[in-house]
């Protein structure tokens, strides 16, 4: 594990992780990102509406991307059955 100095919402966190600093990075981007898409133009947000509004933002995106993963497993299964059973015949 190594400790690495990150910027979220201009403040400076040292976390430890086993990942490497390129990867830190751009999760933190990422984050800050979100938070930035979720203040939008408005510079008066409270900082935990702020955070919970971004995390609720960024659970959605998992939440889907999870159903989208789900529905392409289901498709090869289906088709993986249709193509053995052509085998079989």
């Amino acid at each position: 594990m190594q400790t690495h100095a990150i910027k979220l919402m201009d403040r400076e966190f040292r976390i430890r992780s086993a990942e490497d600093l390129t990867h830190i990075e751009a999760v933190a981007d990422y984050v800050n990102g979100t938070i930035d898409e979720v203040r939008g133009g408005t510079k008066h947000v409270p900082i935990q509406n702020l955070l919970l509004l971004a995390t609720m933002s960024m659970a959605d995106e998992l939440f889907k991307e999870r159903a989208r993963i789900d529905a392409l497993k289901e498709k090869i299964r289906s088709q993986s059955r249709v193509l053995l059973d052509q085998l079989d015949h």
